[in-house]
């Protein structure tokens, strides 16, 4: 069961990825990074463990292990110290969104997509050049799905019935 959204994401936090540390990897062929910051005034210095694996045609790739529960990933979030985004337990942003605002940012997407003028109250444009009819199609009938939802939800939030 999935945790229940709080009021912050993981663009609320600074965050450190692996790819950034690649230079330092580089120099010192060691299985840990040091970091050393100020927080709140204090001064912080600690290693965080490195691991690598092999890529299919040659070469490795680093991840972090999380100092918190030692998982892998490539992006540690700072939350007083860098722990993976499981550890720190905070939702992605679209993870926080209403269930009408997700049918907004569709509805966003699409006609952005299509080059149309933004927002549902313009009705619907021209086929882009250089789009094939079908997805042009399939993209005018999700729009107009998704209009007849938003619609729906509105008339279902102020009472009304049609």
């Amino acid at each position: 069961m999935p945790a229940i959204a709080t009021t912050r994401s993981l663009s609320d936090y600074s965050k450190i990825n692996i790819s950034a540390c690649r230079q330092q990897l580089k120099q010192a062929d060691k299985p840990f990074l040091d970091f050393s910051y100020q927080y709140r005034g204090k001064a912080y210095n600690y290693s965080i463990q490195v691991s690598k694996t092999p890529c299919n045609y040659g070469g490795h790739r680093h991840w972090f292990l999380c100092p918190s529960c030692s998982k892998r990933t490539s992006v540690l979030y700072f939350a007083a110290t860098y722990v993976c985004r499981h550890c720190i337990g905070a939702n992605y942003q679209s993870q926080l969104q209403q269930p009408i605002d997700r049918l907004f940012s569709r509805l966003h997407t699409i006609r952005q997509r299509l080059g149309w003028q933004a927002g549902i109250a313009y009705g619907i444009g021209e086929r882009p050049k250089r789009m094939h009819k079908s997805t042009y199609n399939r993209l005018v009938s999700e729009h107009e799905q998704l209009t007849a939802k938003v619609w729906q939800a509105t008339l279902d939030k102020l009472h009304c019935t049609h």
